[in-house]
């Protein structure tokens, strides 16, 4: 038994990047077509007994309710793409592969939350398929990423690899060094490199916090003044994860993969 959380728009935007011309009809009708031979192939690869596929609602959430500069320089996503994500919702739905969108939160916070109650109901593995570093910070022993477009798994030895830090610190070194991207702020002139020296050093941001009056030169007066701008880019890179989904294990169930049948599970509400 087995879990498979989606970040759809991490694939389907990434391929829709991929192909090299501008946008039109075509491009999405191929965005859509290479998006769902990615979603048949994740099922194929990784065989879940619970399969969901999850999308940002789009408008605000929370996080640009706490900061006004949040992805405020994010490029919005192509209007012909948009409607063409109608026609591969109803294709994931003949695939009996569901799909969720919750207003108010982003799709990483509903798979944040999909994660913690799983890994309540069940002992068994809950795979993220996406590229996204922020979640990073959610691996454990149950917990696993995977980078469908690599074919390689995202473990704790990766993020200790490329980013100097456990899994459990990366929250706290996104706040520090903060992400464009997004327009998590972070403090200012702190890099990954500085960023994962400092938490080496005082554990996680908090302790690094209350030491901040310790750490000397330049940086040392950066993290200072910075302090608050910390705190908030932590809130940014966290998930909400109280938001009711709208859920039951059983409809996680109904995904069709070619495999043998598995006995039927109890149905309850995530």
């Amino acid at each position: 038994m087995s879990l498979l959380i989606i970040d759809a728009l991490n694939i389907i935007r990434r391929i829709h990047e991929a192909i090299a011309e501008p946008d039109s009809e075509e491009k999405v009708a191929d965005t859509i077509k290479s998006s769902l031979g990615s979603f048949k192939r994740a099922l194929k690869t990784h065989r879940p007994t619970h399969a969901v596929a999850v999308f940002d609602h789009g408008g605000r959430t929370w996080k640009h309710d706490l900061y006004d500069g949040y992805q405020a320089n994010r490029k919005p996503m192509p209007q012909p793409l948009r409607d063409g994500l109608l026609t591969l919702k109803r294709e994931l739905h003949d695939m009996g592969l569901h799909w969720i969108a919750i207003e108010g939160i982003e799709a990483d916070d509903a798979i944040a939350a999909l994660v913690e109650k799983w890994c309540k109901y069940s002992a068994k593995q809950a795979i993220i398929l996406s590229t996204d570093k922020d979640f990073l910070q959610l691996l454990n022993d149950q917990v696993c990423i995977y980078d469908h477009f690599k074919e390689v798994w995202r473990d704790s030895a990766y993020v200790q690899e490329k980013f100097g830090v456990t899994p459990s610190q990366m929250g706290d070194l996104l706040a520090l060094m903060g992400d464009a991207v997004d327009g998590v702020p972070g403090v200012d002139k702190v890099g990954r490199k500085t960023a994962a020296t400092l938490l080496r050093i005082n554990g996680n941001l908090d302790r690094l916090i209350s030491n901040a009056d310790k750490v000397g030169g330049q940086v040392g007066a950066n993290l200072r003044k910075g302090i608050e701008i910390a705190r908030l880019s932590r809130q940014l890179v966290s998930f909400k994860t109280d938001r009711p989904l709208g859920l039951t294990w059983k409809m996680l169930a109904q995904v069709r993969i070619p495999t043998p049948p598995s006995h039927t599970m109890a149905d309850s509400s995530p």
